[in-house]
């Protein structure tokens, strides 16, 4: 059952400690060795003494996961904003505005629009002084599964710190070692797979030229079957965490945002590239090599 309020912010909320706490994501069972689903919120939002879920890797210390069995009246909050003669929702608050869309043409007016017919328009607008109506939505369990972002960021780097160039072989026995990778034998032709993670689509495609390794490239969360709010909802909190980390490692990223598809990248020592890509239907990340990049930069992709 859904609740309505008039004052609560958009966004993922659970109560934890008798405090209600603004939550960053939920993360299933599993991933990277967690016992149990968990949230993760900012250490500063949480009450001293709370449980905390141990995973394979360290996380930011300002973050703290929290198992969800101990996270009381998890819902996400959404928005009906009426303005301007249109009826929005609302799904998000960031430093003052509230992110608004629609999947009707006829309400998306003047610049800052971002979208198209298939997937809807969002866009920012100022929070204060909105004609809103908050509406409370219960979360029951995680739907999704998204890599952790210093894990994702410590595989990146993992590829950055090898010996290129690489053949297409050479790459792939490291990624067995590394990461308990595996490899799939197809009419003579290996293919590499990422079955460790257990995300919907396994494959790590792989572009070499003259048996040199240019890219790889992985999904690093589920890919989403039925385009929602909470999905949406969902992948934007993952690629905020993902690219905060690469931030933090390797400085501020150049940002592309196209019609429904936003990348962050990064030129690396040694001439690589690392990209992070956010789709509607699921999140992707990829490593291009010194060799590959310096291809892109001859041919005029770059």
């Amino acid at each position: 059952m859904t609740e309505h309020s008039t004052a609560h912010p958009p966004g993922l909320f659970g109560h934890i400690g008798g405090v209600e706490v603004t939550l960053l994501s939920i993360t299933q069972a599993g991933t990277l060795g967690a016992p149990v689903d968990y949230v993760t919120a900012r250490r500063a939002d949480v009450p001293a003494g709370t449980p905390e879920v141990s995973v394979d890797r360290a996380d930011s210390a300002d973050l703290i996961r929290v198992p969800v069995s101990v996270v009381d009246q998890l819902a996400r909050w959404w928005w009906t904003v009426r303005l301007d003669g249109g009826e929005y929702q609302a799904s998000q608050m960031r430093d003052g505005q509230v992110l608004i869309g629609t999947s009707d043409s006829r309400f998306v007016w003047g610049d800052g629009w971002d979208g198209n017919v298939r997937d809807g328009w969002q866009r920012w607008v100022d929070a204060e002084g909105l004609d809103a109506t908050a509406t409370r939505h219960p979360l029951q369990a995680v739907a999704w599964k998204a890599m952790n972002a210093a894990e994702l960021c410590d595989t990146m780097e993992f590829w950055a710190s090898a010996s290129w160039p690489l053949t297409r072989d050479e790459a792939q026995k490291l990624a067995v070692d590394r990461f308990g990778w595996t490899i799939e034998v197809e009419d003579g032709t290996s293919y590499l797979m990422n079955t460790v993670s257990g995300f919907t689509v396994t494959d790590v495609m792989m572009i070499d030229h003259k048996n040199v390794m240019m890219d790889l490239s992985l999904d690093v969360s589920d890919t989403i079957r039925d385009v929602t709010p909470e999905s949406t909802a969902f992948l934007g909190d993952a690629f905020t965490l993902m690219v905060r980390e690469g931030e933090s490692r390797w400085g501020t990223p150049t940002m592309t945002d196209f019609e429904d598809t936003v990348a962050a990248h990064w030129d690396v020592a040694g001439g690589a590239r690392i990209e992070f890509t956010f789709l509607p239907k699921g999140l992707t990340a990829m490593y291009e090599t010194p060799q590959g990049a310096e291809l892109s930069r001859k041919s005029g992709n770059r």
